[in-house]
């Protein structure tokens, strides 16, 4: 997505701001028919890359933010080692500023960062992907004003070769701003018709300031939003009637249309205890893994 749809998308979003009274933690959805098909506790001492595409769309091209995320590429494997790390059961995924950094994609970035996702550019199955289901994912956001990271999916057509003819459809699960990390933002946008849920913001405790529980539930027509296992906010899918996969990412990019602040030590963390994922697709099954691709 370019910046200026995503400046729109905040504009659109920023039209209500609501407080969530009684936030405790809560049992979350109830997951009876689902199937556990993907579920990392990053137990190990690296990112396990037969359930994560890093850094690279399904298409094999990067997002548009203004931090580039590293890949598999050999050229970048000191780099690799910088941004993923695994330790104590906890994936950190690290935004560094290199003044001497020169972006592969010509872009003139000088932050690079991380992304996984459940889709996966060298032809492979995906490891996990759903049209019904439900997402979980236990982690802390850094703060700062123009850290930008996010939980979401996309249909897997738009990522094929010939695209999807009524475009893309995206879930926001979560966006969040370091300018404020009180509020959730949750959206979803159909490119395709240019139009978008009625996203609405929701003050909650620092996001930055421990570990919290997200989780994003897809049903036929809605999608309903979790916070430490409470129902924030429900969204309208837009498509209800499509039967198209989706598969999902998991980012801490720069930028986001705000100005970065330049923290002293030069970095910014975002920590990740364990992501879940569930189908409740008929055809849901746990992929088995296969060899690792660029």
């Amino acid at each position: 997505m370019t910046l200026a749809a995503r400046r729109v998308a905040l504009t659109l979003t920023t039209a209500c701001l609501l407080a969530v009274p009684g936030l405790a933690q809560a049992a979350g959805p109830d997951l009876n028919g689902y199937k556990l098909i993907l579920d990392d506790e990053f137990n190990g001492d690296k990112l396990d890359l037969t359930k994560w595409q890093v850094g690279k769309q399904p298409n094999g091209g990067q997002w548009g933010s203004d931090s580039y995320f590293i890949t598999l590429d050999p050229k970048e494997h000191d780099k690799f080692n910088q941004v993923y790390t695994v330790k104590d059961g906890v994936l950190n995924i690290r935004a560094i500023y290199d003044p001497n950094f020169v972006d592969p994609n010509g872009w003139k970035r000088k932050w690079y960062s991380g992304m996984i996702a459940t889709a996966f550019s060298n032809g492979r199955k995906p490891s996990a992907e759903f049209r019904e289901g439900y997402v979980e994912v236990r982690q802390k956001f850094p703060t700062g004003s123009g850290v930008w990271p996010a939980s979401w999916a996309i249909n897997m057509k738009s990522q094929s070769a010939g695209g999807d003819p009524e475009g893309t459809l995206e879930i926001d699960g979560i966006e969040a701003y370091g300018n404020d990390m009180t509020v959730m933002r949750s959206t979803v946008h159909d490119w395709g018709k240019k139009t978008d849920s009625a996203g609405v913001k929701y003050n909650l405790p620092d996001m930055s300031a421990d570990f919290h529980t997200y989780g994003f539930e897809v049903t036929k027509d809605e999608v309903i939003c979790y916070f430490d296992g409470a129902e924030v906010q429900r969204l309208k899918l837009l498509r209800p009637n499509m039967d198209d996969k989706f598969f999902w990412m998991f980012n801490l990019a720069m930028g986001g249309g705000w100005p970065i602040a330049m923290p002293a030590s030069g970095h910014y963390d975002m920590q990740i205890d364990y992501i879940r994922i569930y189908s409740k697709d008929k055809d849901a099954v746990a992929v088995k893994a296969e060899p690792v691709g660029k």
